[in-house]
Protein backbone atom coordinates (compact mmCIF):
# COMPACT_ATOMS: atom_id res chain seq x y z
CA UNK A 1 0.00 0.00 0.00
CA UNK A 2 2.85 2.29 0.83
CA UNK A 3 4.59 1.57 -2.48
CA UNK A 4 1.45 2.36 -4.45
CA UNK A 5 1.06 5.64 -2.62
CA UNK A 6 4.63 6.65 -3.39
CA UNK A 7 4.14 5.80 -7.09
CA UNK A 8 1.04 7.98 -7.31
CA UNK A 9 2.86 10.85 -5.63
CA UNK A 10 5.78 10.52 -8.05
CA UNK A 11 3.40 10.49 -11.03
CA UNK A 12 1.57 13.60 -9.82
CA UNK A 13 4.89 15.30 -9.26
CA UNK A 14 6.12 14.38 -12.79
CA UNK A 15 2.91 15.61 -14.41
CA UNK A 16 3.02 18.79 -12.37
CA UNK A 17 6.67 19.33 -13.43
CA UNK A 18 6.26 20.39 -17.11
CA UNK A 19 10.02 20.72 -17.66
CA UNK A 20 10.65 17.06 -16.77
CA UNK A 21 7.82 15.89 -19.02
CA UNK A 22 9.13 17.95 -21.94
CA UNK A 23 12.56 16.38 -21.57
CA UNK A 24 11.12 12.89 -21.90
CA UNK A 25 9.08 13.81 -24.98
CA UNK A 26 12.14 15.44 -26.55
CA UNK A 27 14.27 12.38 -25.91
CA UNK A 28 11.66 10.10 -27.47
CA UNK A 29 11.42 12.40 -30.53
CA UNK A 30 15.22 12.47 -30.88
CA UNK A 31 15.33 8.67 -30.80
CA UNK A 32 12.66 8.50 -33.50
CA UNK A 33 14.57 11.00 -35.66
CA UNK A 34 17.81 9.01 -35.27
CA UNK A 35 16.04 5.77 -36.18
CA UNK A 36 14.53 7.45 -39.25
CA UNK A 37 17.95 8.73 -40.37
CA UNK A 38 19.58 5.37 -39.79
CA UNK A 39 16.84 3.63 -41.81
CA UNK A 40 17.19 6.13 -44.64
CA UNK A 41 20.97 5.68 -44.77
CA UNK A 42 20.56 1.89 -44.67
CA UNK A 43 18.04 1.87 -47.53
CA UNK A 44 20.24 4.25 -49.57
CA UNK A 45 23.27 2.02 -48.96
CA UNK A 46 21.33 -1.02 -50.15
CA UNK A 47 20.21 0.77 -53.33
CA UNK A 48 23.76 1.96 -54.09
CA UNK A 49 25.11 -1.54 -53.53
CA UNK A 50 22.48 -2.94 -55.92
CA UNK A 51 23.38 -0.34 -58.54
CA UNK A 52 27.06 -1.17 -58.15
CA UNK A 53 26.44 -4.91 -58.51
CA UNK A 54 24.27 -4.34 -61.60
CA UNK A 55 26.95 -2.11 -63.14
CA UNK A 56 29.68 -4.67 -62.47
CA UNK A 57 27.52 -7.44 -63.97
CA UNK A 58 26.75 -5.39 -67.07
CA UNK A 59 30.42 -4.44 -67.48
CA UNK A 60 31.54 -8.06 -67.18
CA UNK A 61 28.89 -9.13 -69.70
CA UNK A 62 29.99 -6.38 -72.09
CA UNK A 63 33.63 -7.48 -71.76
CA UNK A 64 32.57 -11.09 -72.38
CA UNK A 65 30.51 -10.13 -75.44
CA UNK A 66 33.38 -7.99 -76.74
CA UNK A 67 35.88 -10.82 -76.34
CA UNK A 68 33.51 -13.19 -78.20
CA UNK A 69 33.61 -11.02 -81.32
CA UNK A 70 35.91 -12.89 -83.71
CA UNK A 71 36.44 -12.00 -87.36
CA UNK A 72 38.53 -12.98 -90.36
CA UNK A 73 39.17 -10.56 -93.22
CA UNK A 74 39.18 -12.49 -96.49
CA UNK A 75 40.48 -9.75 -98.79
CA UNK A 76 40.71 -5.99 -99.05
CA UNK A 77 41.08 -3.72 -102.06
CA UNK A 78 41.43 0.04 -102.39
CA UNK A 79 40.52 1.87 -105.59
CA UNK A 80 41.54 5.55 -105.74
CA UNK A 81 39.54 8.01 -107.78
CA UNK A 82 39.75 11.79 -107.94
CA UNK A 83 39.10 13.01 -104.37
CA UNK A 84 37.72 9.65 -103.18
CA UNK A 85 38.71 6.07 -102.39
CA UNK A 86 36.59 2.94 -102.69
CA UNK A 87 37.19 0.38 -99.92
CA UNK A 88 36.13 -3.23 -100.51
CA UNK A 89 36.53 -6.13 -98.09
CA UNK A 90 34.84 -9.35 -97.02
CA UNK A 91 34.70 -9.84 -93.24
CA UNK A 92 33.76 -13.28 -91.94
CA UNK A 93 32.15 -13.47 -88.48
CA UNK A 94 33.79 -16.64 -87.16
CA UNK A 95 32.34 -16.27 -83.65
CA UNK A 96 28.92 -17.23 -82.30
CA UNK A 97 27.73 -13.72 -81.41
CA UNK A 98 26.26 -11.28 -83.90
CA UNK A 99 28.44 -8.28 -84.72
CA UNK A 100 27.23 -4.78 -85.57
CA UNK A 101 29.72 -2.70 -87.57
CA UNK A 102 29.00 0.99 -87.04
CA UNK A 103 31.93 2.90 -88.58
CA UNK A 104 34.68 2.41 -91.15
CA UNK A 105 37.84 4.55 -91.02
CA UNK A 106 40.29 5.23 -93.83
CA UNK A 107 43.91 6.36 -93.62
CA UNK A 108 45.72 7.58 -96.74
CA UNK A 109 49.33 8.72 -97.05
CA UNK A 110 51.92 9.28 -99.75
CA UNK A 111 55.58 10.22 -99.97
CA UNK A 112 55.08 14.02 -99.93
CA UNK A 113 54.38 13.44 -97.02
CA UNK A 114 50.77 14.13 -96.16
CA UNK A 115 48.02 12.07 -94.59
CA UNK A 116 44.24 11.96 -94.72
CA UNK A 117 41.83 10.49 -92.20
CA UNK A 118 38.16 10.04 -92.93
CA UNK A 119 35.30 7.86 -91.75
CA UNK A 120 31.70 7.05 -92.53
CA UNK A 121 28.87 5.42 -90.63
CA UNK A 122 27.59 1.99 -91.65
CA UNK A 123 23.81 1.67 -91.28
CA UNK A 124 22.36 -1.85 -91.29
CA UNK A 125 25.81 -3.46 -91.09
CA UNK A 126 24.95 -6.36 -88.78
CA UNK A 127 26.31 -9.85 -89.42
CA UNK A 128 25.28 -13.07 -87.66
CA UNK A 129 27.71 -15.68 -86.42
CA UNK A 130 29.21 -17.63 -89.31
CA UNK A 131 28.05 -15.14 -91.93
CA UNK A 132 30.05 -12.77 -94.13
CA UNK A 133 29.75 -8.98 -94.28
CA UNK A 134 30.72 -7.37 -97.58
CA UNK A 135 32.09 -3.87 -97.17
CA UNK A 136 31.91 -1.76 -100.33
CA UNK A 137 31.97 1.97 -99.57
CA UNK A 138 33.47 5.09 -101.12
CA UNK A 139 34.97 7.69 -98.78
CA UNK A 140 35.94 11.23 -99.65
CA UNK A 141 39.72 11.75 -99.76
CA UNK A 142 40.61 15.27 -100.82
CA UNK A 143 43.61 15.58 -103.17
CA UNK A 144 43.72 11.87 -104.02
CA UNK A 145 44.12 11.61 -107.78
CA UNK A 146 44.01 8.71 -110.20
CA UNK A 147 47.65 8.72 -111.28
CA UNK A 148 49.64 8.55 -108.07
CA UNK A 149 50.78 5.92 -105.56
CA UNK A 150 49.29 5.86 -102.04
CA UNK A 151 49.52 3.82 -98.87
CA UNK A 152 46.09 2.80 -97.59
CA UNK A 153 44.90 1.27 -94.37
CA UNK A 154 41.44 1.06 -92.86
CA UNK A 155 39.56 -0.43 -89.94
CA UNK A 156 36.03 -1.13 -88.78
CA UNK A 157 34.58 -0.21 -85.37
CA UNK A 158 31.94 -2.50 -83.84
CA UNK A 159 29.07 -1.45 -81.61
CA UNK A 160 30.85 -3.13 -78.67
CA UNK A 161 33.99 -1.07 -79.25
CA UNK A 162 36.22 -3.61 -81.00
CA UNK A 163 38.46 -2.63 -83.90
CA UNK A 164 38.76 -4.86 -86.98
CA UNK A 165 41.85 -3.94 -88.98
CA UNK A 166 41.64 -4.38 -92.73
CA UNK A 167 44.61 -5.09 -94.94
CA UNK A 168 47.15 -2.33 -95.38
CA UNK A 169 48.37 -1.98 -98.93
CA UNK A 170 50.10 0.34 -101.36
CA UNK A 171 48.07 1.08 -104.48
CA UNK A 172 49.02 2.97 -107.58
CA UNK A 173 46.19 4.22 -109.73
CA UNK A 174 48.49 3.47 -112.65
CA UNK A 175 47.50 -0.18 -112.06
CA UNK A 176 44.57 0.53 -114.35
CA UNK A 177 47.04 -0.61 -117.04
CA UNK A 178 46.14 -4.13 -115.88
CA UNK A 179 42.61 -3.51 -117.13
CA UNK A 180 43.95 -2.38 -120.47
CA UNK A 181 46.13 -5.47 -120.73
CA UNK A 182 43.12 -7.73 -120.14
CA UNK A 183 41.76 -6.66 -123.50
CA UNK A 184 44.30 -9.12 -124.93
CA UNK A 185 44.10 -11.95 -122.39
CA UNK A 186 40.60 -11.71 -120.92
CA UNK A 187 38.72 -9.56 -118.45
CA UNK A 188 39.29 -11.69 -115.32
CA UNK A 189 42.37 -11.54 -113.07
CA UNK A 190 43.17 -14.05 -110.34
CA UNK A 191 44.75 -13.40 -106.93
CA UNK A 192 47.57 -15.96 -106.89
CA UNK A 193 48.33 -15.37 -103.20
CA UNK A 194 44.89 -16.57 -102.09
CA UNK A 195 44.47 -20.01 -103.63
CA UNK A 196 42.80 -22.39 -101.16
CA UNK A 197 41.39 -25.91 -100.90
CA UNK A 198 38.98 -27.57 -98.46
CA UNK A 199 37.72 -31.02 -97.61
CA UNK A 200 34.01 -31.56 -98.27
CA UNK A 201 32.11 -33.43 -95.55
CA UNK A 202 29.18 -35.78 -96.09
CA UNK A 203 26.82 -32.91 -95.31
CA UNK A 204 28.30 -30.87 -98.19
CA UNK A 205 30.13 -28.56 -95.78
CA UNK A 206 33.59 -27.09 -96.36
CA UNK A 207 35.91 -27.89 -93.47
CA UNK A 208 38.09 -25.19 -91.83
CA UNK A 209 35.98 -22.53 -93.57
CA UNK A 210 36.80 -19.82 -94.52
CA UNK A 211 40.59 -20.15 -94.11
CA UNK A 212 41.10 -23.62 -95.60
CA UNK A 213 44.63 -24.63 -96.61
CA UNK A 214 47.01 -23.62 -99.37
CA UNK A 215 45.83 -25.12 -102.65
CA UNK A 216 49.28 -25.67 -104.09
CA UNK A 217 49.84 -28.91 -102.13
CA UNK A 218 46.74 -31.04 -101.54
CA UNK A 219 46.69 -34.00 -99.14
CA UNK A 220 43.34 -35.42 -100.16
CA UNK A 221 43.29 -38.98 -98.88
CA UNK A 222 40.95 -39.69 -101.77
CA UNK A 223 38.10 -37.67 -100.23
CA UNK A 224 35.97 -35.01 -101.88
CA UNK A 225 37.65 -31.61 -102.00
CA UNK A 226 36.89 -28.07 -103.17
CA UNK A 227 39.02 -25.21 -104.41
CA UNK A 228 38.60 -21.47 -103.89
CA UNK A 229 40.02 -18.81 -106.18
CA UNK A 230 39.55 -15.03 -105.95
CA UNK A 231 38.75 -13.37 -109.25
CA UNK A 232 38.49 -9.69 -110.13
CA UNK A 233 36.59 -8.33 -113.10
CA UNK A 234 38.82 -5.75 -114.85
CA UNK A 235 36.75 -5.28 -117.98
CA UNK A 236 37.73 -1.92 -119.46
CA UNK A 237 34.08 -1.04 -120.10
CA UNK A 238 33.24 -1.99 -116.49
CA UNK A 239 30.58 -4.49 -117.54
CA UNK A 240 29.48 -7.22 -115.07
CA UNK A 241 30.50 -10.83 -115.70
CA UNK A 242 27.95 -13.60 -115.08
CA UNK A 243 29.52 -17.06 -114.57
CA UNK A 244 27.40 -20.04 -115.62
CA UNK A 245 27.35 -23.58 -114.20
CA UNK A 246 29.60 -24.82 -117.03
CA UNK A 247 32.59 -22.98 -115.54
CA UNK A 248 35.12 -25.60 -114.46
CA UNK A 249 38.43 -26.00 -112.65
CA UNK A 250 40.37 -28.88 -114.24
CA UNK A 251 43.78 -30.49 -113.98
CA UNK A 252 45.75 -32.78 -116.29
CA UNK A 253 47.94 -35.52 -114.76
CA UNK A 254 50.68 -37.01 -116.96
CA UNK A 255 50.44 -40.54 -115.56
CA UNK A 256 52.58 -42.07 -118.35
CA UNK A 257 54.46 -40.54 -121.30
CA UNK A 258 51.75 -41.70 -123.71
CA UNK A 259 48.66 -41.18 -121.58
CA UNK A 260 47.17 -38.38 -119.50
CA UNK A 261 44.26 -38.24 -117.05
CA UNK A 262 42.15 -35.35 -115.88
CA UNK A 263 40.18 -34.33 -112.77
CA UNK A 264 37.35 -31.81 -112.78
CA UNK A 265 35.62 -29.56 -110.26
CA UNK A 266 32.68 -27.45 -111.47
CA UNK A 267 31.58 -24.13 -110.00
CA UNK A 268 29.26 -24.15 -106.96
CA UNK A 269 27.48 -21.71 -104.63
CA UNK A 270 28.79 -21.57 -101.04
CA UNK A 271 26.94 -19.78 -98.21
CA UNK A 272 28.40 -17.73 -95.37
CA UNK A 273 29.02 -20.77 -93.17
CA UNK A 274 30.73 -22.90 -95.84
CA UNK A 275 27.72 -24.95 -96.91
CA UNK A 276 27.55 -25.99 -100.58
CA UNK A 277 24.19 -25.49 -102.29
CA UNK A 278 22.71 -28.47 -104.15
CA UNK A 279 21.59 -26.09 -106.94
CA UNK A 280 23.46 -23.35 -108.76
CA UNK A 281 22.64 -19.65 -109.07
CA UNK A 282 24.80 -17.71 -111.57
CA UNK A 283 27.54 -15.71 -109.86
CA UNK A 284 27.91 -12.07 -110.93
CA UNK A 285 31.28 -10.30 -110.76
CA UNK A 286 30.98 -6.52 -110.64
CA UNK A 287 33.80 -4.37 -111.98
CA UNK A 288 36.94 -4.18 -109.79
CA UNK A 289 35.40 -6.18 -106.92
CA UNK A 290 37.34 -9.33 -105.85
CA UNK A 291 34.98 -12.30 -105.47
CA UNK A 292 35.68 -15.72 -103.94
CA UNK A 293 34.68 -18.45 -106.42
CA UNK A 294 34.37 -22.11 -105.36
CA UNK A 295 34.73 -25.28 -107.44
CA UNK A 296 33.61 -28.60 -105.95
CA UNK A 297 31.10 -30.52 -108.12
CA UNK A 298 32.01 -33.47 -110.37
CA UNK A 299 29.59 -32.17 -113.04
CA UNK A 300 27.92 -28.94 -114.12
CA UNK A 301 24.96 -28.31 -111.79
CA UNK A 302 21.81 -27.92 -113.89
CA UNK A 303 18.13 -28.74 -113.43
CA UNK A 304 17.75 -32.38 -112.41
CA UNK A 305 21.46 -32.78 -111.66
CA UNK A 306 22.19 -31.51 -108.14
CA UNK A 307 25.61 -31.07 -106.60
CA UNK A 308 27.79 -34.13 -106.12
CA UNK A 309 31.27 -34.05 -104.57
CA UNK A 310 34.44 -34.73 -106.52
CA UNK A 311 37.69 -36.29 -105.25
CA UNK A 312 41.04 -35.93 -107.03
CA UNK A 313 41.23 -39.11 -109.08
CA UNK A 314 44.99 -39.06 -109.53
CA UNK A 315 48.13 -38.02 -107.69
CA UNK A 316 51.24 -36.14 -108.67
CA UNK A 317 52.08 -32.74 -110.11
CA UNK A 318 49.55 -31.21 -112.44
CA UNK A 319 48.97 -27.91 -114.28
CA UNK A 320 45.56 -26.43 -113.50
CA UNK A 321 43.26 -24.38 -115.72
CA UNK A 322 40.12 -22.35 -115.14
CA UNK A 323 37.70 -22.62 -118.04
CA UNK A 324 35.16 -19.87 -117.32
CA UNK A 325 31.91 -19.53 -119.28
CA UNK A 326 29.14 -16.97 -118.98
CA UNK A 327 28.05 -13.48 -119.99
CA UNK A 328 30.05 -10.24 -120.21
CA UNK A 329 27.38 -7.58 -120.07
CA UNK A 330 24.91 -8.69 -122.75
CA UNK A 331 27.52 -10.66 -124.75
CA UNK A 332 28.71 -14.25 -124.45
CA UNK A 333 31.93 -14.67 -122.47
CA UNK A 334 34.61 -17.31 -122.14
CA UNK A 335 38.10 -17.18 -120.65
CA UNK A 336 40.71 -19.80 -119.89
CA UNK A 337 43.20 -18.98 -117.12
CA UNK A 338 46.27 -21.28 -116.96
CA UNK A 339 47.15 -20.11 -113.52
CA UNK A 340 48.97 -22.57 -111.21
CA UNK A 341 50.42 -26.02 -110.79
CA UNK A 342 49.38 -28.25 -107.90
CA UNK A 343 50.74 -31.36 -106.19
CA UNK A 344 48.13 -33.97 -105.20
CA UNK A 345 49.19 -36.36 -102.42
CA UNK A 346 47.35 -39.38 -101.01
Amino acid sequence: MCSLSRFKKARRKLIANSRGFSSIVGAVFAVLVMMSLISTVFVWSLSQNTLYNNTVTQTRQLDLDRSNEKTAVLNTTYTPYNNSVNVYAQIQNIGSSSIQFITVWLYVSNSTPWTIYNFTSLPNAGVKGGSTFTLNVTLRATDVISNFTYSFSSWLITARGNTVALQQTIVSANNIIVSQTTQGIGALMMDFQNFTYYFVTGSDQLTAFPNGASGYVVSSGGTNIAFRVILTNLDQQQRPINLSSNSVFFSIFPTTPQQVRGSYWYIVNVNGTGGISSTYTPIILSYNVPVAIYFASDHAIVSGQPFSGAPPRFTGTSPVNLALIGQLGSSSFGQNIPFVSILILN
